[in-house]
């Protein structure tokens, strides 16, 4: 099992509707809404990496995204 966190920068006013259809996705774990450099951080849980390419591809192709930044999680520390 892979899993990645997905940051996202949409452009100005389509934060909405690009939630709206980041909701639909498959291995899509949780979808945050942040302060800062980017708009949303989603947690993605895959098989594969190709899963994990895939995944992005369909991310890249909602209408209202800019630019992603993939972050695959190497070790996770439960508290």
């Amino acid at each position: 099992m892979i899993k990645a966190y997905i940051l996202i920068l949409t452009y100005v006013g389509n934060l909405k509707a690009v939630l709206e259809e980041m909701r639909k996705l498959i291995n899509v774990e949780s979808i945050a809404v942040v302060a800062g450099d980017y708009d949303i951080i989603v947690k993605a849980k895959v098989e594969k990496l190709e899963d994990l390419v895939e995944l992005t591809d369909k991310i890249h192709s909602i209408k209202g995204v800019k630019r992603t930044n993939t972050q695959v999680i190497e070790k996770e520390i439960e508290l």
